[in-house]
């Protein structure tokens, strides 16, 4: 009997991303699933539509490559309302029924494939935020475009450039009320691994990369004070940022992410970590490869 090969795609809040077994490359497109989730608990109906199609497509490239398409899900259908509309829908228009990751799984994906020995890692994604460590799998309902969300609504800003520093002290705020009397050992994080679209975009900004390359970004440090340098660099672009390649898709959302990411450093005294472009998808599709995954469907 043949053994199967496997095409994951990863519904995250932000994005929706594919990878199969016949290379490490990723494509993804944006469509910000986890927009507005903060203010409505609830997923958008048009954002749903978009997704569903985008998953549809990605099932369809998979089979046509001869790959068994599987699909998770992480924190924006997790956590909203209307959850079982949208796994129905994505099922009804894929044929594939999404395998809705509980925090702790999210966090394990992503330490397996990308953690160092007897480190910690730090996982920012649109909606949630990941630390782990060999013992500890905690996730917290915050990442880019919900801490977006958040910060907005708690300040009254129209966008990131409308008065951000109450905006990022809204963000710090929430970042400690989640992690309040549940923070890992912080020893861990002497040697963190950071991992997600935000950090990876600011390894490469750091870098000064105008074109994004995984190969260069992979492995490279970034320290707590650069980290500020570039919240300072971003928020002097201004609009400009619109025309900044890396940020194509993220130019607003951006900044959210990295005031998550100082919040998360200087409560764990992280003074640098390593990014790394491996991540959650690559350990799923690895446990899928192996067979590791629950359940008798997965």
């Amino acid at each position: 009997m043949e053994e199967k090969r496997y095409a994951v795609i990863d519904i995250g809040s932000n994005s929706i991303r594919y990878q199969d077994q016949s290379s490490d490359a990723k494509t993804g497109v944006t469509t910000r699933l986890g927009s507005g989730l903060a203010a409505t608990g609830r997923l958008d109906e048009a954002r749903m539509k978009e997704t569903v199609s985008v998953i549809a497509a990605m099932a369809e490239r998979a089979r046509e490559g001869g790959f068994t398409p599987l699909a998770y899900a992480t924190s924006a259908v997790r956590d909203c309302s209307n959850r079982a509309e949208f796994l129905n829908r994505v099922y009804a228009a894929s044929g594939v029924m999404p395998d809705v990751l509980s925090g702790e799984r999210e966090a394990e994906y992503a330490f397996r494939a990308a953690a160092l020995p007897g480190g910690g890692l730090v996982d920012i994604g649109g909606a949630s935020m990941q630390l782990v460590t060999g013992n500890y799998r905690r996730s917290f309902p915050i990442g880019c475009v919900r801490g977006r969300d958040i910060a907005l609504f708690k300040t009254g800003a129209s966008d990131c450039d409308d008065g951000f520093p109450a905006q990022r002290e809204a963000i710090r705020r929430r970042v400690r009320a989640l992690t309040l009397g549940i923070l890992p050992d912080k020893a861990c994080f002497e040697r963190c691994v950071g991992v997600g679209g935000t950090i990876t975009t600011l390894g490469a900004l750091a870098l000064d990369l105008t074109a994004y390359d995984k190969r260069i970004v992979h492995g490279k440090t970034l320290t707590r004070a650069k980290l500020e340098e570039l919240i300072g660099l971003l928020l002097t672009l201004g609009e400009a940022r619109r025309g900044v390649p890396l940020l194509k898709n993220r130019h607003d959302v951006i900044l959210y992410g990295a005031a998550i990411l100082a919040a998360a450093m200087d409560l764990l005294e992280i003074k640098e970590l390593t990014v790394s472009t491996r991540d959650g998808l690559d350990g799923y599709l690895e446990a899928a490869a192996s067979g590791l995954l629950p359940g008798p469907d997965k």
